[in-house]
């Protein structure tokens, strides 16, 4: 069996900028879904539990709607951001040609 040699080669400075904006994409993609999933849990579990036990006066229903845009919102920014992503990974094949493994 043949090693895989991979000549590393010196990554200059316009690589360093796309991987930073790759990597500022991915972490803001996982920022949004987080928002995302909790705009979710709030406006579609936890605020009509809290209302049919009592615990919250029944006007907190009237805020769900804003929960769910604000979901919808976190949703879009996140796949703008995973799009993003994707077409910034292609600096990877620059230095690292085999980047599926």
């Amino acid at each position: 069996m043949d090693p895989i040699t991979i000549d590393p080669a010196v990554i200059g400075p316009a690589s360093w900028s796309e991987l930073g904006s790759l990597l500022r994409s991915l972490w803001l993609a996982v920022l949004f879904v987080v928002l995302f999933a909790s705009n979710m849990i709030l406006g579609h579990i936890m605020i009509p539990s809290f209302v049919m036990s009592g615990h919250v006066p029944d006007s907190f229903r009237k805020a769900r709607p804003v929960f769910y845009v604000l979901a919808i919102i976190c949703f879009a920014l996140a796949m703008f951001f995973i799009s993003r992503a994707i077409d910034f990974a292609g600096v990877l094949r620059n230095f690292w040609p085999d980047y599926w493994i």
